[in-house]
This record gives C-alpha cells, structure tokens and sequence, in this order.
C-alpha cells in the first residue's frame, strides 16, 4: 500500500507531465470500450437473429445459417481490425511517453536507488502510475455507459446497421465480379438489426465483458509499453555516456 501511495502522490506532483498522456489515454481507451462494446454487442445480435430465424417456418431448411454466420464474422472481423489499431497506437504512444518520462526523471530515480529503495518496489511505482489512471478510466467509462445505456444502444445499433450495409454492399460488388465469396443476403438485412432486442440483463453481460477486456488490452498495453520504453531509455543513455 505504501507504494501505491507513493505513486499517487508522484502522480500529482507530476501531473503536468503525464496529462498530455492521460488525455491521448483517455481518448483511446473510449474508442476501444466502445469498440470492444461493438464486438460484443454484435455476437448478441448474431444469436438473437439466429433464433429469430429458426423460430420462423419459413426458413426450415436453414439456408440463412451460413450467409449468417460468414456475415457476422466479417463484421467482427472489421471491428478487431479497429481495435488492434487502436491498441497498437496506444502501445506506440506509451512506449513514446514512457521513454520520456524516464528519461526526464532519471535523477529521482537515482535518489530512490541511493536512499535504499529495491528497483522491485521502484519498477512497481512506475507501473501504478500509469495503471491506476486507466483503470480509473475504464471504471467511469462503465459507470457511464451504465447510466446512459439507451444511448450507447442505439449508437451500437446505428454502427451495426452501417456496418451491415457496408458489408452488403461489398458482397454484393463480389457477386457482380464473379467472386465466390458473396454472400446472398436481402435487401433488408441491415433492417434485421434494427429489430432485435437486447434486454437489460444482456447489456450488463455486454458492458461486463467489455470493462474486462478493455482492462486485459491496457495491462498488454502497459506490459509491451514500459519494458520497451525502459530498453529505449537505456539505450540512449548508453550512447550519450
């Protein structure tokens, strides 16, 4: 605990130069949430229509299940390609920011080590610096999204019916090309996702699960961010002695 306090006290002391950081931190962990929000809230769509589908006479003998099934993966598919996007800008800017940051403070790093303090409990201040921020981060965004959960529904559900017309569109140009990977989808599909429901119980799944990855990402951020950031560092303070 007495570390954790240190890094919090460092944390306000240093705060104008981490908040550059932290605003970039900030940013980029909403867009991942709301990303990641998208993934999750789309594989719910995905069962909802699917039993949707089966429960209809109409589709007996099941034609919709493949077209279904390859849609979906594509829609994921472009959101993971977002989300890894972002999260390797993160981890780029945290490399970026860290090196500076180590660089900057190199004498009071000198200090601790003088005054007795283990590079254990010096390596664990460094890493609550920047991860207690981003969790802070990541528990109001939940909290947030909690209180205006309408509204983060309808946003996922006018993203998906773009994203769905996208993709329809596409498959449809795949078709006129002759390529064998177009998918038959009606007219009406990106209006299929307008008309499911997601209940109340499911959204507080969706946003649980996303609140847990969003966490997961940042830790990975943090674990390839500040090892390459402290190499970096070293490095360069090798070639200036």
């Amino acid at each position: 605990m007495r570390t954790v306090h240190y890094a919090v006290a460092s944390l306000r002391y240093h705060r104008k130069t981490y908040l550059p950081y932290f605003i970039v931190l900030l940013l980029l962990t909403v867009g991942i949430f709301f990303v990641l929000c998208l993934v999750n809230s789309a594989q719910s769509v995905y069962h909802s229509l699917q039993d949707m589908l089966a429960s209809n006479p109409m589709n007996e003998n099941k034609q919709w299940t493949t077209p279904l099934q390859f849609f979906f993966s594509q829609m994921k598919h472009i959101y993971g390609l977002v989300v890894f996007g972002v999260f390797s800008l993160l981890t780029f800017l945290t490399i970026f920011f860290s090196t500076y940051t180590f660089t900057r403070r190199k004498r009071e790093w000198q200090i601790f080590f003088t005054s007795g303090q283990s590079h254990l409990r010096v390596g664990l201040q460094i890493i609550y610096e920047f991860v207690i921020p981003a969790l802070l981060i990541v528990g109001c965004l939940t909290c947030l999204v909690l209180i205006f959960q309408p509204l983060v529904q309808r946003l996922c559900e006018f993203v998906h019916t773009h994203t769905a017309q996208m993709i329809r569109t596409n498959d449809l140009a795949n078709l006129n090309n002759g390529t064998k990977f177009g998918v038959r989808l009606p007219k009406n599909y990106p209006l299929l996702i307008q008309s499911v429901f997601i209940s109340s119980r499911d959204w507080l799944n969706i946003l649980a699960k996303t609140a847990c990855q969003t966490i997961i990402l940042l830790l990975a951020n943090y674990s390839i961010g500040l090892p390459l950031g402290a190499f970096v560092t070293k490095m360069r303070l090798i070639k200036k002695e």
